[in-house]
């Protein structure tokens, strides 16, 4: 009977916020002990992931203002302290995964952070020494890029000879620590576009944004089944929304809880004064099955931002949490 009633109370907590359950851990020393335990974190993580709960768009404004925006219910905004504590040094999201965040600074010090519990530390290594895995025999377009995760594998764009006007999508399995390449879609090739690739809802997604006689277009593909070029399907085909100025560049985020939408986040030029123009950026609803784009009103969240997605959890910063592969908005 114990048994079943604890099994009963870790379903119920499993459904609560991270900011429910760090107050439920004040009240005795029993919550604190049951919410702090590794498989409960793991549960409460699986179930956030599984049911699409618990997740949240981070803003960054200015390089070191930080805001966090409830994704279920897209109204609460909320102002976040500076995660080194130290108000104007510049800060830059490396990633997330599982609820952890990887920031460097301008010292190319690296941090773990946890925006939900608030806790983070300075990444180091265990042992004093590298271990070499794989040449990268490739080139990028910038030495900062920063490479994507799925399917249990960072994945960048390159070049293969220097000179290449060409790039191709190359993964680093994790596991075997093994490179591969994988085939892009037949997409745009006659037409000068922008691109952006990144890991959402599972999949790999491209996204290609190009001008088609007088207006911009925006194609999102997604790769259905892992490293097969065949498995690609055009997701979305859209024009410019009338209500977005000049230039844009569409970023989708992450699919709605029943799949039916897809968040952007579209960057445009927006004047100010006579032949001043500013960059502005905006989220916008595409509902899949209507084939239409529709506003995204938040009250408080500054008109220009670098948007991240991720799920908050529990998962501590000290190295003892139990993580789960491939955390996909």
């Amino acid at each position: 009977m114990e048994t079943f009633f604890l099994d009963e109370m870790i379903e119920i907590l499993c459904r609560l916020s991270v900011k429910d359950l760090i107050r439920f851990k004040c009240a005795s020393k029993h919550w604190c002990s049951l919410i702090d335990d590794p498989y409960f974190i793991k549960r409460h993580l699986s179930h956030s992931l599984k049911t699409k709960t618990n997740h949240s768009l981070l803003l960054r404004h200015y390089e070191y203002n930080f805001f966090s925006v409830n994704y279920d219910s897209g109204e609460a905004i909320q102002r976040l302290n500076h995660p080194v504590g130290e108000q104007k040094r510049a800060i830059k999201i490396l990633g997330s995964c599982n609820g952890l965040l990887a920031l460097i600074d301008d010292n190319d010090r690296i941090f773990l952070w946890n925006p939900s519990t608030r806790k983070f530390q300075v990444y180091s290594l265990r042992r004093n020494c590298w271990r070499r895995i794989k040449d990268f025999c490739f080139y990028l377009l910038s030495a900062r890029e920063i490479g994507f995760l799925a399917n249990n594998a960072l994945h960048w764009m390159v070049f293969k000879p220097p000179k290449s006007g060409k790039q191709d999508l190359v993964g680093f399995d994790l596991g075997t620590e093994e490179f591969r390449f994988l085939e892009l879609p037949d997409f745009c090739l006659d037409k000068l576009f922008c691109y952006d690739i990144k890991a959402m809802g599972g999949y790999i997604c491209l996204t290609a944004t190009y001008r088609e006689i007088d207006t911009v277009v925006v194609d999102v593909w997604i790769m259905e089944e892992y490293g097969v070029k065949e498995s690609w399907i055009k997701l979305i085909s859209c024009y410019q929304p009338e209500f977005i100025p000049d230039s844009p560049f569409a970023v989708p985020l992450a699919f709605s809880k029943n799949g039916d939408k897809v968040l952007f986040n579209i960057s445009y030029k927006c004047r100010i004064f006579n032949n001043w123009y500013s960059l502005m950026d905006k989220f916008v609803w595409y509902d899949l099955c209507g084939e239409r784009i529709e506003k995204v009103e938040i009250r408080g969240i500054p008109s220009v931002f670098e948007v991240h997605f991720y799920v908050e959890s529990l998962v501590p910063i000290n190295g003892n949490a139990v993580m789960i592969n491939n955390e996909m908005p």
